[in-house]
């Protein structure tokens, strides 16, 4: 998926083959089909957690602009990019229909 493809209203979802823990305050995640481990810290860990239901980047955005300090385009910015990632590595994917 490019990032023309994703719009901010698209609705994501975790991968499901994926399992998560947090030790302290960092996510660690596994997916176990394909034995690799990714890490996460920060707002990052938090975007994972809102990420619990389906959400858009509209969403996220929305949230973490209320519980931090951040302007909404730099939030925006951030997460779409971070949305873009996460996909790249399958750690999420566009809900489908």
């Amino acid at each position: 998926m490019t990032s023309t493809t994703l719009s901010s209203a698209t609705l994501l979802q975790r991968n499901p083959d994926m399992v998560a823990a947090n030790l302290d305050g960092d996510l660690v995640m596994m997916n176990e089909k394909l034995g690799r481990y990714y890490g996460i810290s920060g707002v990052g860990a938090r975007a994972w957690e809102l990420l619990e239901t389906p959400a858009s980047v509209d969403d996220l955005v929305s949230t973490i602009c209320q519980e931090y300090d951040i302007d909404n385009n730099t939030c925006h910015q951030d997460i779409s990019r971070f949305a873009q990632d996460l996909i790249k590595v399958n750690l999420i994917e566009p809900v489908s229909k």
